[in-house]
């Protein structure tokens, strides 16, 4: 059991929630799926996500000193998968406001973020932020990735 692909079926077995990571590049709302996202600290309100090292998105993100991490709900999986391939939120036919960062419509929880730190570790970097703003849109179930298949809780 010493391969990668029993490893990561085997962190597969542990449910996670399904976010949209969004930044304005040169004006040009981006975003990438991921599910590397937890609370780091309530005072100050800070959060993390990871995103592995040589991607084609990998420097952008780093680069972004403001982002916004997008909750998604349970009939996003269609966007989830769009911005899994594609980092244009526009080409994703995602809807979004925001001046900061696009927050993504129709989300059950947004988090407009400020980069605080960059922690490098194995094959990804693990991105700190502090939380400015955020906001509950929806109160509906939200997108879990379970065994490699998105799904609804329960």
């Amino acid at each position: 059991m010493t391969d990668s692909r029993s490893y990561r079926d085997a962190l597969g077995r542990y449910p996670t929630g399904v976010t949209i990571v969004t930044a304005y590049e040169d004006g040009k709302a981006i975003g990438m799926t991921v599910n590397s996202f937890a609370s780091v600290s309530l005072d100050p309100r800070m959060v993390l996500w990871s995103v592995e090292h040589g991607t084609e998105r990998y420097k952008r993100f780093v680069d972004a000193r403001d982002y916004a991490i997008n909750v998604l709900a349970a009939d996003q999986a269609g966007l989830a998968h769009a911005c899994a391939i594609e980092p244009d939120l526009r080409a994703c036919h995602a809807a979004w406001e925001g001046e900061t960062a696009p927050l993504i419509e129709g989300c059950v929880a947004r988090f407009l973020c400020r980069q605080t730190s960059i922690v490098t570790a194995g094959d990804h970097d693990i991105i700190i932020g502090e939380v400015v703003d955020f906001d509950t849109p929806r109160d509906v179930s939200a997108l879990v990735f379970y065994t490699s298949n998105y799904c609804e809780p329960g």
